[in-house]
């Protein structure tokens, strides 16, 4: 099954900084970007529960694309 040959969140996350991880869930290329990054960042800094939030976001993104089963 190919299911259990991906990986699991904490091992494809393993080795990304917050920043990689933002950076692949908002497809962000930082030399393309026509939006302000900082404005992701200012709504973490606003909101308390947005890492939380952002972490099982990203976690559900990575599964609808099947990088982790």
């Amino acid at each position: 099954m190919i299911e259990e040959k991906l990986p699991t969140y904490e091992q494809w996350t393993k080795d990304m900084s917050l920043a990689d991880q933002i950076k692949f869930y908002f497809d962000v290329d930082i030399d393309n970007y026509l939006g302000d990054p900082w404005e992701i960042l200012a709504e973490c800094a606003v909101d308390p529960h947005w890492l939380e939030e952002f972490k099982v976001n990203f976690k559900e993104y990575l599964q609808e694309r099947e990088y982790i089963r």
